[in-house]
């Protein structure tokens, strides 16, 4: 039994990590769009290493009039902002002489932390505009630069991440034994400290540097920034600290603290882990919100998470004084 539950927990750390890298949007897609009885594909190019070079190459189909152009609308080389796409430098680009209906232009990074806006645009022989290829909503595209990572940075990163996650499923594989009835509630304990030791160091011991290293900040969680990626990594390690004060008494044999909730409810609370990280890891990878939304979503799920922790350790102690 024991190691069908470290296979289950595993089985469910490889889904859980598949399931965060396909719904990034940090990665490479093959994107379309049809308009005027144009078709417009590509495959996006969002991130390039600082000062290094890339093409973007864009493949349009549909009427071929003469005098026909394909231009690259991009921000670059005045700081225009997204919301300005009309004012965005033109740069014709250029038929590729290996394929059919293929253009490409190229396009340099520049500092890391940086980045440019752009979308195409389709114009006639009397530079009339016949069709515009944006991102759906009708923003522009992004391009980031990004800085390389040190690889012991990025493996301790991605070690730590996983080790996250597995003691979070294997957390919710023992959470389930305690609600049957058949499990050690402090089995569950250490599985959720183990959890957030772990997210801990992937979040901010090994998190910080691959921040600092790959866009020249160090830590843009709440309240110091409003970055979705270090804000869910936050939400999640402010869960899994709620989780182990919740525990201490069983964790630690007594010897320090009590536990708030009785070892059913802690089942819940280990369940709730994984849920928590469930519902982080849908939220794409790379993701942006509002700077309101964002402070208003963490603050609440802090203080809520507070609030939790503060009722069920004054209820907890009013149980223990009538017990004594």
């Amino acid at each position: 039994m024991k190691y069908f539950k470290i296979a289950l927990a595993l089985i469910l750390t490889v889904i859980m990590l598949y399931v965060a890298r396909t719904n990034s949007r940090g990665r490479p897609e093959i994107v379309s769009h049809v308009e005027a009885g144009y078709t417009f594909q590509m495959t996006t190019v969002p991130k390039i290493v600082e000062h290094q070079s890339d093409r973007i190459t864009l493949a349009v189909t549909g009427p071929a009039a003469p005098g026909t152009r394909v231009w690259f609308r991009t921000s670059q080389p005045a700081d225009v902002p997204a919301d300005n796409a009309d004012a965005f430098a033109r740069v014709q680009m250029q038929p590729d002489p290996g394929s059919r209906g293929e253009y490409f232009t190229e396009v340099t990074a520049g500092r890391l932390g940086g980045r440019f806006y752009y979308y195409f645009e389709l114009t006639d022989s009397t530079g009339s505009r016949l069709a515009t290829f944006t991102v759906e909503g009708g923003a522009p595209f992004v391009l980031k630069y990004f800085g390389e990572v040190p690889k012991v940075v990025t493996l301790a990163h991605i070690a730590t991440i996983f080790a996250t996650v597995f003691f979070i499923a294997l957390a919710a594989v023992s959470a389930l034994s305690v609600l049957r009835g058949s499990g050690e509630v402090r089995l569950l304990t250490i599985h959720l400290f183990l959890a957030a030791v772990f997210a801990f160091l992937g979040g901010y011991v090994f998190g910080i540097p691959m921040n600092y290293f790959a866009f020249d900040v160090l830590w843009e969680g709440v309240p110091f920034g409003t970055d979705a990626t270090d804000n869910k990594t936050q939400l999640l390690f402010v869960y899994l600290l709620f989780a182990v004060l919740s525990s201490l008494g069983t964790l630690t044999r007594g010897k320090l603290g009590r536990d708030i909730y009785s070892g059913k409810a802690l089942g819940w609370v280990g369940l709730g882990a994984f849920a928590v990280m469930l519902f982080i890891y849908l939220i794409p990878h790379s993701i942006q919100f509002s700077s309101t939304l964002t402070y208003a979503f963490c603050y609440s799920w802090i203080g809520v998470t507070a609030l939790l922790y503060v009722v069920g350790y004054l209820r907890s102690g009013r149980i223990a004084g009538r017990m004594a």
